[in-house]
């Protein structure tokens, strides 16, 4: 259930980290008007604008977090399907490796876990 708070918060590091302009203006648009609706006192329960809010959410979360993190868990999703140990250094160079390498050169996109 999206809130005031969690909604203003959101928004407030997506500027600060500057990612805000750079999601899609019907993305935008959704969060400021749901910030504007909470902030009247209405209440968000339709299970549709939920799912729409939690997308934007994650869409924000996943361009504000550092590339270290996105690094590690990249890394440690090839070396958990490659089948190899890693520590956090290699998992971290792998992960790196990965992203940088061109789109034609990637073979299959590897499932990032999120208890990594």
């Amino acid at each position: 259930m999206p809130s005031l708070l969690s909604l203003s918060a959101l928004k407030s590091r997506a500027l600060r980290k500057g990612v805000w302009f750079r999601l899609d203006p019907a993305a935008r648009a959704l969060v400021d008007a749901a910030i504007l609706y909470l902030k009247r006192g209405g209440r968000v329960k339709s299970p549709a604008l939920i799912q729409a809010l939690r997308a934007v959410a994650e869409k924000i979360l996943t361009l504000t977090s550092p590339l270290r993190v996105l690094a590690k868990a990249v890394g440690y999703a090839i070396a958990k399907a490659k089948g190899i140990a890693v520590d956090e250094e290699k998992a971290i160079a792998l992960g790196l490796q990965w992203i940088n390498t061109p789109k034609k050169y990637k073979g299959k996109i590897p499932a990032v876990d999120a208890a990594s």
